[in-house]
């Protein structure tokens, strides 16, 4: 990977409202809400073909959003989240955009008949469907996926990333807690014995309490130590770095993904 020197002027944002960690790459990343615009735009474009063949179409996919709601992947950062929720996350909001119901429910992707007509349909609605839909989708990934990938890795060879995580071991020992190794993330391993929140164990009020606690622990000594800032910005040095090299790739990536975004709501506002 070379000798890659970090933008010591980049940093982290984070968003306490929401819970992100925002870092330089994410600008050109298509966020889950402009997917589920475009995945909805593409199946009202199939739609159109399946229902002169009697089908009304796909049902829309299930989402979860609360994984949006708190980006964990320096650990739990949110005292105020730990102390309500302890593991757990806030329920999902509801979504942003909803294709409706036809008359008569979605077609069973199970019917023959439905599968012979979406393998007709499909190729003739393609080139619409990639009309509406970002790079991500069409060619499997972004291409800030591999430089955020390489970003992660240098900056975890990083004598500074080895002494944020010694100082949030440090915290978590002295408050009673036993830090996971290195490879297992950013956690305790009294969090990890907790029982399943579902299971029976994991529903009384004596294991919600003793989730709290750990949670709550894990916080605190997130947030005494700084860990979720200096490990983001830290990354976002290299990120930053790796943009500078790349910019002209994944700036016409956003402007496309834009133009294709800006097209699904047309569609979806003159369709539905």
């Amino acid at each position: 990977m070379g000798t890659l020197q970090p933008d010591p002027t980049a940093t982290a944002r984070l968003d306490r409202d929401n819970g992100q960690i925002i870092l330089p790459l994410d600008e050109y990343l298509s966020s889950e809400s402009t997917e589920t615009t475009m995945t909805l735009a593409r199946l009202a474009i199939l739609r159109s073909c399946l229902e002169p063949k009697g089908h009304n179409g796909v049902k829309p996919p299930s989402r979860d959003d609360r994984t949006e709601l708190e980006d964990r992947r320096y650990g739990l950062w949110l005292p105020e989240r730990a102390r309500t929720h302890g593991f757990g996350l806030p329920g999902p909001p509801s979504p942003a955009v909803e294709m409706p119901t036809p008359p008569g429910g979605w077609s069973d992707e199970d019917d023959p008949a439905f599968n012979a007509a979406y393998d007709e349909c499909v190729p003739e609605v393609m080139d619409q469907m990639e009309a509406v839909s970002s790079p991500m989708t069409t060619m499997g990934s972004s291409s800030a996926v591999p430089l955020m990938l390489q970003a992660s890795v240098k900056a975890k060879e990083s004598p500074e990333w080895a002494t944020a995580r010694d100082d949030w071991s440090r915290c978590l020992t002295d408050a009673g807690l036993t830090p996971v190794g290195e490879d297992d993330g950013w956690t305790s391993r009294e969090a990890l014995a907790l029982p399943a929140p579902e299971s029976p164990k994991g529903r009384t009020d004596t294991a919600k309490r003793e989730e709290i606690r750990i949670a709550v622990i894990e916080a605190e000594c997130n947030e005494q130590t700084n860990l979720t800032q200096r490990l983001g910005d830290i990354e976002a040095g290299y990120q930053a770095a790796l943009i500078k090299g790349n910019e002209a790739a994944l700036a016409e990536e956003k402007r496309i993904t834009a133009e294709r975004l800006d097209a699904a709501r047309a569609y979806l506002a003159e369709h539905q």
